[in-house]
């Protein structure tokens, strides 16, 4: 099916390495550690065959541990061992034979192959086991995890990071606080061992700060204030003293759009309701807090803010705009017309969200006039199918989305593209589509809607989109 759910480059292995994991297919481990046994022992063309049929998918956390667990209870002989790592490594075709390889590399000694595993974990989709094989199998493996963690910057730069969280090299600390805590992936995943690792509050301490530190500062600081998959800022016991010494630099440095929302993610944690008894004991006492919120509050509401948030709302650089538009939100600033010219721009772009985001009835009508203006609807309404709409090939259909999510909320409102996204091949479309029809009195149905709605509850490809027809026109005609 086109559109399909592909993995990035080692996100597959990051997910399931920071989740629950794979879990461990003994039977898998032990046919793979004994088919290197066998092939360490002679390595014929059968046994090498076996070898690679064995390790070649892509399944590799799932038996890895317990494959090398085993083989060292097999004790096969480690030169041959190291040679059959290699030639995976370097000579298959497959990433699950590769990363076997590699593996294999690191725990026989990477000695001269260094290179090749330095080589291999470039590509993210190799670096969690080339950071791995480089701290099993180099004595002092921690200046090649910081040429590794600097040349990748989603998963692979976390897994490498993480494996630098102990490190006493003032450089490899300085780095980690300054940028290697940054990633394409989530900087929370990073930013407690940015802090604590990368001596964030005796950087703020220090008398020269600079401002690649300050900004990285409060970059860290706003993926503390927002947690999620790591340790967040209540685990971090010199929270309240960085927020403090941040603050006093913020007093009078703070200039960037950057700085306004670090002090905003601040403050909105200073309005949390609970959990501050147990965050008493690290500082977070009710007078510091007072004191913090009075600081956040006089730096937030600057005027000197708003010509700044004007000027990034005219940007054509992605990042500053979208700074300067959540700075406008936190301003209570209008910006709808902005984003409308950006949808006259771009009409398969985000513009959409953020401009019914803040449409009220005429602005709604002059949305859905643009949607018809802009958009290819002959193009989107081509027949149910089953399709997931993923990718760039899909842009007109997602485009779509935003304006039928939205249509639940403005009764009677573009009934054609509710309609265009009911005969839409991808399946989200449709669903939107009826979820607006189960909000919307039947009265407010364009007048094919009930017609259509009942085909799909009869022949949609998609058996929970079938259910969902059959259900609203239950609701609304029975």
């Amino acid at each position: 099916m086109s559109g399909g759910i592909r993995w990035a480059a080692g996100a597959l292995d990051g997910v399931l390495g920071h989740g629950s994991g794979g879990g461990q297919s003994a039977a898998k481990a032990i046919a793979a550690a004994e088919a290197f046994a066998n092939a360490c022992d002679r390595q014929s063309g059968p046994n090498l065959r076996e070898l690679y049929t064995v390790v070649c998918d892509d399944g590799v956390l799932d038996f890895i541990d317990p494959m090398v667990e085993r083989l060292a209870e097999l004790r096969p002989d480690m030169t041959a061992l190291h040679t059959l790592g290699r030639w995976l490594a370097t000579t298959a075709s497959d990433r699950g034979a590769v990363k076997v390889g590699i593996a294999i590399l690191g725990v026989t000694g990477l000695g001269r192959d260094v290179g090749v595993v330095r080589a291999l974990g470039a590509h993210e989709e190799f670096t969690l086991y080339a950071a791995v094989a480089m701290t099993n199998g180099l004595a002092e493996p921690e200046s090649e995890l910081w040429a590794l963690a600097s040349a990748v910057d989603g998963w692979g730069r976390i897994h490498c990071v993480e494996r630098l969280r102990n490190t006493k090299d003032p450089a490899i600390r300085s780095w980690i606080l300054r940028q290697g805590f940054r990633n394409s992936i989530m900087d929370e995943y990073l930013a407690f061992i940015a802090a604590t690792t990368g001596g964030l509050l005796d950087a703020l301490l220090a008398e020269d700060v600079d401002r690649e530190l300050l900004t990285a500062a409060g970059e860290i600081l706003q993926a503390l204030v927002s947690g999620g998959p790591a340790e967040d800022l209540d685990d971090y016991a010199c929270g309240a003293d960085a927020v403090e010494a941040f603050l006093h630099h913020m007093n009078t440095r703070a200039e960037t759009l950057g700085d306004l929302h670090t002090v905003g993610e601040i403050r909105s944690f200073l309005s949390r309701k609970d959990g501050w008894e147990s965050r008493s004991s690290k500082g977070w006492t009710a007078t510091r807090r007072e004191t913090f919120e009075n600081r956040c509050d006089e730096i937030l509401w600057r005027e000197v803010w708003r010509d700044r948030i004007t000027v990034g709302l005219l940007s054509d650089d992605q990042a500053e705009f979208w700074q300067a538009e959540r700075a406008a939100q936190m301003w209570g600033i209008d910006t709808f017309h902005v984003h409308v010219e950006k949808i006259r721009d771009d009409p398969f772009g985000s513009g959409w969200f953020q401009a019914w985001r803040q449409a009220d009835g005429e602005r709604a009508e002059q949305l859905v006039a643009l949607a018809r203006d802009l958009l290819p609807l002959k193009e989107i309404a081509t027949g149910a199918a089953d399709e997931l709409g993923l990718g760039s090939d899909w842009a007109p259909h997602s485009a779509l989305d935003w304006t039928l999510q939205a249509l639940r909320d403005h009764v009677g409102v573009g009934g054609d593209l509710v309609l265009v996204g009911l005969a839409s091949p991808v399946t989200r479309n449709r669903n939107m589509s009826l979820q607006v029809l189960r909000d919307w009195p039947s009265w407010a149905w364009p007048d094919e809607a009930r017609v259509v709605v009942a085909n799909l509850a009869g022949s949609d490809p998609n058996e929970d989109a079938r259910e969902a027809a059959a259900e609203i026109l239950s609701d609304r005609f029975d």
